[in-house]
């Protein structure tokens, strides 16, 4: 059982660890999309985003999972927002393969959400791969509509909905089709395409039931195969749907209010320094890169800087301890400091607060995330100095 845990706490830590490359590339897109682009670079920029922040909420998901007494799930997504998403991801794979990519959603289904976003984005990825891989003509067929419940369900009112994928592929022959889901088979087609592991379907099926649900394999009415996802789901009205899926924010625009003129970032890795710099420098702020605690100390000393933004998990001089030392050289109304971290939930908002930190970024960074704290920063600012004279 040790040893399970040892597993499940690795897999949490590779999945932390890649928040920070994944931050990178989503600033990145950000930046790109703060330039020219056409209409077709805007979509395509779009995709990549979506599925950043797809990667982004299963990482969440398992950090989350392995953490101190936590709960099924993570937050409420709404169910067509995800699978709207995971299809959007895999158009460009068919077109190339000159497919249609059909997508139908009724709105009886449009208000229920569920908390397992991340495992269902995976179990929709897993089935639209399969499906553009094993289809050479025709296309395939995506539909999200309410769901009957399962003969041994056992709460009753359980509200459910279905995601069905049918492909015009050659199909699953009837006696392979049970065998499908056990570990590292394949079937007759898989095995005649190209090399795989044989996990993908046995892994698809363990996410749906670790969701409640069902997962059914039958033939398609075109003859190719058709996969029936069953899974209880949530009425909430909470979760505001989206009317299209949205290419990225534009990080600059012109400031509500006075802005930090310069900034002191610190934080050991290289790649989240500079696009901090480049985010900093689209919004008219001026920066300077500490790459330690003791570095960033060191250079408030010497130096004024109207706010800080401070990594939380740094070799040496942790970012807590950090704050605490330069809370003592300079009172908040002075210096602003505000935490960045890709796991802010490791950290109580005491311990923020006792630490000296006015304000808080979560990892992988919003640029308008950050130009909001920006402009509170800002206007904090402003309001001491106009108290102090």
């Amino acid at each position: 059982m040790a040893e399970r845990d040892d597993d499940g706490v690795k897999i949490a830590l590779l999945a932390h660890d890649l928040r920070t490359p994944l931050s990178a590339m989503r600033l990145t897109a950000e930046l790109i999309g703060n330039g020219p682009l056409d209409a077709a670079q805007k979509e395509q920029l779009s995709i990549l985003v979506r599925s950043i922040d797809a990667l982004v909420q299963m990482t969440g998901e398992l950090v989350s999972a392995a953490g101190p007494g936590a709960g099924p799930g993570g937050e409420a997504c709404r169910i067509t927002d995800c699978i709207a998403d995971v299809a959007g991801l895999f158009e460009i794979a068919a077109t190339a393969k000159g497919l249609s990519l059909d997508l139908a959603v009724e709105n009886a289904v449009d208000r229920f959400v569920t908390r397992h976003g991340g495992t269902l984005r995976r179990v929709a990825a897993t089935l639209l791969d399969n499906a553009v891989k094993y289809t050479p003509s025709g296309g395939i067929k995506v539909r999200v509509s309410p769901g009957r419940p399962p003969e041994q369900a056992e709460v009753t009112g359980q509200d459910w909905v279905a995601l069905t994928v049918e492909d015009s592929g050659p199909g699953i022959d009837p006696e392979e089709r049970a065998r499908l889901f056990r570990p590292f088979v394949r079937g007759r087609q898989g095995r005649e395409t190209g090399p795989g592991t044989g996990l993908g379907l046995w892994g698809t099926s363990q996410l749906v039931q670790e969701m409640g649900g069902e997962l059914h394999l039958t033939e398609g009415e075109a003859g190719g195969s058709r996969f029936e996802v069953l899974i209880p789901v949530t009425p909430d009205g909470s979760v505001p749907a989206r009317t299209a899926a949205s290419a990225p924010a534009q990080a600059t625009g012109g400031p509500a209010g006075p802005l930090p003129k310069h900034v002191l970032i610190v934080d050991d890795n290289e790649t989240n320094c500079r696009l901090l710099e480049a985010l900093l420098e689209s919004f008219g702020i001026s920066s300077e890169v500490a790459r330690s605690g003791e570095q960033a100390v060191g250079i408030v000393q010497k130096q004024r800087f109207d706010a800080v933004l401070l990594d939380l998990h740094m070799p040496g001089m942790s970012g807590l301890e950090t704050a605490q030392e330069l809370r003592a050289l300079k009172p908040e109304t002075e210096l602003p400091l505000i935490a960045v971290t890709a796991a802010l939930d490791s950290v109580a908002d005491e311990q923020l607060r006792d630490a000296g930190f006015q304000d808080f970024l979560a990892k992988p960074l919003s640029p308008a995330a950050l130009f909001e704290v920006m402009k509170k920063a800002g206007q904090a600012l402003a309001a001491n100095s106009r108290q102090a004279g």
